[in-house]
């Protein structure tokens, strides 16, 4: 058997051997990064609690959330018609939008149903100057309750990490 010491590795002659250094690193890097991209959407796409722990972000906006999650499959669901002031608070015309609060901090509500999944998504008004309507405050699962973003503590109305806690 031949070594590199030896002389040249025999191959086949219409393909030769790549070493990793070669022109396949590349491919396999973007198989990697896809395949990881495949499994993360599969996981957001099964309703995996860790999965919707990462499927928003606190502070993002309603209408990157709402492209975000109808790419996922996610599709609007508005547990009831908002009021025309509901919309004017929301700052939106997002199908999904169930309605808002009247007083405190301006939250709204939009729902999103994905098979038997129900998901609401809590937002308050975007600060001065930013675009993209409200900012995503928390987000619920409807089924089993669990929340994710920021949440009020029961004591006071100073807003803290939900932890992906039940109600």
């Amino acid at each position: 058997m031949a070594t590199a010491r030896e002389g040249p590795l025999l191959q086949c002659p219409c393909r030769p051997i790549v070493r990793w250094g070669g022109s396949s690193l590349p491919g396999v890097l973007l198989l990697a990064l896809l395949g990881g991209a495949g499994v993360a959407m599969a996981q957001q796409r099964s309703g995996d609690p860790l999965a919707l722990a990462t499927l928003l972000r606190v502070g993002q906006p309603i209408l990157e959330s709402d492209r975000r999650l109808l790419q996922l499959g996610w599709r609007p669901s508005p547990a009831s018609a908002p009021a025309a002031l509901d919309r004017e608070r929301s700052g939106s015309t997002l199908a999904s939008l169930s309605g808002c609060s009247g007083t405190g901090a301006g939250f709204c509500r939009f729902d999103y149903r994905r098979g038997r999944a129900r998901l609401a998504v809590i937002t308050v008004p975007s600060p001065t100057g930013h675009s993209g309507g409200p900012i995503v405050l928390r987000w619920v699962d409807e089924i089993s309750g669990r929340r994710w973003g920021l949440c009020q503590s029961d004591t006071s109305e100073q807003l803290i990490p939900c932890k992906g806690l039940g109600p």
